[in-house]
């Protein structure tokens, strides 16, 4: 086994872990009835990134890209499903559930029946490393919180740290196989989950504080 093999295992298995985060918290839907008040936002993102990046592995005919992708893909889909049939909110969540589709949909016929091979590589493979980039930095909107209340509270630190070790790993593969649409999502995202994960160092939950 080479070391692109390798890395790309320990980078599936890795990835597939991080993405079964959305199990416990689907659980906890299903166990009080209730959505909670959360928003559907975070699975639905989740989906459109991950397949994105199917349909990129798909393109570039690269097996390990599409194997990790295709199981994340469809665990974002299940939870996206298990949001819907237990929320009170249905028809909004079917209505951002639909738009996503038809955004999917459209970016599978214009990639894959529209333009050519080069063009879609670089079409896809620029989309989803931006989603890519996007959701690594959905925590950084509680920077200013952070740094007012000196407190990590708000930063989730598993799902954090779960992100640097994937993009670290993903970045890695890039190098090896030297694709820049995965090497420069991941970099950015591995510098934003350390950025992240300093601020949990400098600033500790208070939470934290307390039980010591």
């Amino acid at each position: 086994m080479d070391l692109i093999s390798i890395v790309g295992n320990i980078a599936t298995v890795c990835t597939v872990l991080s993405g079964l985060s959305g199990l416990p918290i689907c659980l906890e839907y299903i166990r009080k009835g209730s959505t909670l008040n959360s928003s559907v936002l975070p699975f639905l993102a989740g989906m459109i990134c991950t397949n994105l990046w199917l349909q990129y592995s798909v393109i570039l005919n690269d097996s390990m890209l599409l194997t990790v992708n295709l199981i994340t893909t469809l665990l974002q889909t299940m939870y996206v499903l298990c949001y819907f049939i237990i929320t009170s909110n249905k028809k909004t969540t079917l209505q951002m559930f639909g738009i996503a589709i038809i955004f999917l949909f459209f970016t599978y016929i214009y990639g894959f029946h529209v333009i050519g091979k080069n063009a879609a590589i670089n079409t896809i493979g620029f989309m989803a490393a931006f989603s890519s980039i996007a959701a690594s930095a959905t925590p950084l909107a509680n920077v200013s919180q952070i740094l007012q209340t000196k407190s990590s509270e708000s930063l989730p630190f598993p799902i954090i740290f779960s992100t640097f070790v994937v993009t670290t790993l993903w970045f890695i593969y890039g190098m090896l196989v030297e694709d820049s649409f995965i090497q420069i999502p991941n970099i950015i995202g591995a510098i934003l989950s350390g950025f992240q994960l300093s601020l949990i160092v400098l600033y500790p939950s208070t939470k934290a504080i307390k039980k010591e």
